[in-house]
């Protein structure tokens, strides 16, 4: 039997009256189910969210705190590290010395470098039949004295020392006299060298008891006496060049000057009172020893004789001062001019400072690195300078890199000139 389309409506209309309302019901209950499980789910996320939100306020809130005790204990940090930490030396009030005005007659240039093969950092040089001496670092560690022929060929390594080597000198027997420092303090030194091999022995190693703190340089007399200059009072753990920084920070004034006399084994002061002990040399015409005051940055000439000594003091003269730069190494040539090796520029800023020990105490409680700073060459500035014996400046070698001189020599018409720490280069120029 085929429907037709009366038929087929009226079947769609009686299905709609009987079944209609079952339907409408149960997709209108469908619907409500739907949208109550939607609000609920809404409601969970909304309380989800909210207590991921509140998790995360709390996190941060704990951050903040974290934050906020490591920000006071890194402040408290630094005004200890900076303004209350203990420190040795402590600076002491000074009076600044005159700024130099003296202008050289020749201005010397045309440094010839000369290699040194994994060492670096020239500390002291000398020359001695034909043969250019230096005491040197090691890249691998320690140092040692070198020695080379005078235009650098025959590098031959003579001794070598765990510590560092702060400066030597040969005595009329051709022995090495060197002052060697280690970080408990240092010691004078006996070596001897036959050209295959050295030995070495301790000569000095305490002062009175106590060890002896920082010896930075030796000249050795014409009678075989040892004279060695001890920066300061403060034992020297990091290195004489740090060393050297902080004494001019502090300006303790408590360098001196000693002789050994190997005959009767005796240890005697010649001179104190120096700010800074830096360099030495002995003229056998005069029988006189020339002293480097590296903080009142002027040299002192004493008799080889004489005895306990204050700097600036009864016969203790002033043979050069008001220096442009702080004085370390000295060097006499043939004709008897002496010459001076400058590590630094004068700092301005330090020297306005003189009389406020204050600031003079938080920059030497600065870092090493941060400290350098406050201290350096600029290119152009004397890096050396030779004086005649009766104080009058002669020549000037300007510092062609930004480095100082930490070691110099006169032999003949040549200046060996051996860099600082910024420059640790060995180099000649004709004079």
């Amino acid at each position: 039997m085929r429907l037709g389309l009366v038929e087929l409506l009226l079947v769609l209309a009686i299905g709609t009256l009987v079944f209609g309302p079952a339907v409408y019901g149960w997709g209108r209950g469908w619907l409500r189910r739907a949208k109550q499980t939607n609000r609920e789910i809404a409601r969970r996320r909304a309380q989800a969210q909210a207590q991921m939100r509140a998790e995360r306020d709390a996190v941060l809130h704990r951050f903040q705190i974290v934050g906020l005790v490591l920000a006071v204990l890194m402040a408290l940090s630094l005004v200890y590290a900076l303004l209350l930490r203990p420190i040795d030396p402590r600076p002491q009030s000074y009076t600044a010395p005159a700024v130099a005005t003296e202008t050289a007659v020749r201005n010397l240039s045309g440094l010839t470098e000369l290699s040194l093969e994994g060492y670096t950092d020239p500390s002291c040089v000398r020359v001695r039949e034909g043969w250019v001496y230096l005491s040197v670092q090691s890249e691998a560690g320690g140092s040692a004295i070198l020695r080379m022929r005078e235009d650098g060929s025959s590098l031959t390594k003579v001794l070598e020392s765990e510590g560092e080597i702060t400066g030597f000198d040969f005595d009329p027997a051709g022995e090495i006299w060197f002052s060697v420092l280690t970080g408990k303090g240092g010691m004078i030194c006996r070596g001897s060298y036959d050209g295959w091999g050295a030995s070495t022995e301790k000569i000095v190693t305490q002062i009175d008891g106590d060890p002896l703190p920082c010896p930075a340089a030796v000249a050795v007399g014409a009678d075989g006496r040892v004279y060695f200059a001890n920066l300061s009072a403060s034992v020297a753990g990091d290195g004489l060049e740090n060393a050297l920084r902080t004494e001019l920070l502090a300006h303790t004034a408590t360098g001196q000057v000693y002789v050994y006399d190997p005959a009767a084994r005796t240890v005697q002061l010649v001179l104190e009172g120096v700010a800074g002990a830096a360099g030495l040399a002995f003229v056998p015409e005069e029988n006189a020893l020339y002293v480097s005051d590296f903080g009142q940055r002027c040299i002192w000439k004493v008799d080889a004789d004489a005895r306990e000594l204050t700097a600036g003091g009864r016969d203790c003269a002033l043979f050069a001062g008001a220096l442009p730069g702080y004085p370390g190494a000295l060097g006499v040539d043939d004709e008897g001019s002496l010459w001076v090796a400058y590590r630094f520029n004068r700092s301005p800023w330090l020297e306005g400072q003189a009389g406020e020990t204050f600031q003079r105490g938080v920059a030497l409680r600065l870092p090493y690195r941060m400290q350098t700073a406050l201290f350096g060459v600029e290119a152009g500035s004397p890096a050396a300078q030779e004086y005649s014996s009766a104080g009058q400046l002669l020549a000037e070698v300007p510092s062609e890199n930004g480095g100082g001189a930490a070691a110099l020599c006169p032999v003949g018409s040549r200046l060996y000139l051996g860099g600082s720490d910024d420059a640790p280069v060995l180099g000649w120029l004709l004079y």
